[in-house]
């Protein structure tokens, strides 16, 4: 006998079996769009959110590596009642060793710095440096690195303030850290707490023809004799470029403004190229913190403790910063 089957309100009952039509269920092209566009919503939010994040990170890392060599640098004068001095002696025969050479033992490197060779100290410069001293020179130091640089390349994120050339008459700059000067707590006469010692310098770009905000512009017009950066710096960036410098901060060892010095010529951060003559480091030019935390540089002062310069930092205060004895504070 054939089961009676009837049709009513989109089901079928056959043989007393009640089933449930069949529908297709999914999302029209407009829900799937609104989703996308929520999702890519989140994401726009979310991101720079993580990469601010991030840099607050390594901002910190970068602040606890700075706050490491006042450590250090404070236990070095408690220890010589001075500073860690470079480019000692009677110019032109000075030493080429930076100030992180000498307070390794003070930064828990004293294997390091016992393997160094000293008495190579007027013939190993950064232009034609030793093999001597090879395996030293190259060690990579994490105190050393601003997490921020990914530069692979460099060892030193960190420089000192030599000052700026031709501003007073003893030790040629105007910094703390003056050529053939030995820095102590007299002779620091604005005070510690008022004057800067280190900053942060990006590394160059190792690479030719040269990145104008990492690399170091070297014009013809540097070779002639200048008396001062006043003097200098204007011919320095309006000449065109015999050449770049692209290997800054290759060596935290050796001293100059390539590698381990820098000055209060330019704002933290400068959007002008650093410029030096080509025939030394030593020297003098344009050469400003520089770093990739947004809106400004780390700054060590004497005294150990570390502040925050941003790029608008006040002209007068900056100059009055990068002096060690100038009576401007």
């Amino acid at each position: 006998m054939r089961a009676k089957t009837r049709q009513t309100y989109g089901q079928i009952v056959t043989g007393g079996y009640y089933l449930e039509d069949c529908k297709v269920r999914g999302f029209t092209l407009i829900e799937l769009l609104v989703v996308v566009s929520v999702i890519g919503l989140l994401v726009g939010l979310i991101l720079p959110a993580v990469q601010r994040s991030r840099e607050a990170m390594r901002r910190a890392r970068c602040v606890a590596n700075l706050k490491q060599l006042g450590v250090a640098m404070n236990a070095y004068c408690s220890v010589h009642n001075v500073f860690p001095p470079s480019h000692m002696g009677i110019a032109p025969i000075v030493d080429n060793y930076s100030e992180i050479a000498f307070m390794l033992p003070q930064l828990d490197q004293q294997p390091l710095f016992s393997a160094i060779n000293f008495a190579f100290n007027v013939v190993e410069t950064p232009e034609s440096p030793t093999l001597e001293n090879h395996t030293c020179r190259n060690t990579r130091l994490a105190v050393l690195l601003c997490p921020s640089d990914g530069e692979k390349r460099h060892l030193n994120s960190y420089h000192f303030n030599r000052g700026r050339w031709g501003m007073i008459r003893v030790g040629y700059f105007d910094g703390p850290f003056s050529f053939l000067v030995l820095p102590s707590v007299a002779t620091v006469t604005d005070g510690l707490s008022r004057t800067a010692f280190v900053s942060e310098r990006i590394a160059g770009s190792f690479t030719a023809p040269g990145a104008p905000l990492r690399d170091i512009k070297q014009p013809f017009e540097s070779y002639q004799p200048v008396y001062s950066d006043a003097i200098f710096i204007p011919l320095c960036l309006e000449a065109q470029p015999a050449s770049w410098a692209v290997n800054a901060g290759r060596y935290w060892m050796l001293s100059g403004f390539y590698n381990t010095h820098y000055n209060h010529n330019g704002p933290p951060n400068d959007p002008r190229p650093s410029c030096g003559p080509g025939w030394t480091n030593l020297a003098y030019g344009l050469h400003p913190p520089r770093s990739f935390h947004p809106g400004g540089v780390n700054l060590l002062l004497g005294d150990g403790h570390v502040e925050w310069a941003s790029n608008s930092i006040n002209s007068q205060v900056w100059t009055a910063l990068g002096t060690y004895n100038a009576g401007d504070f």
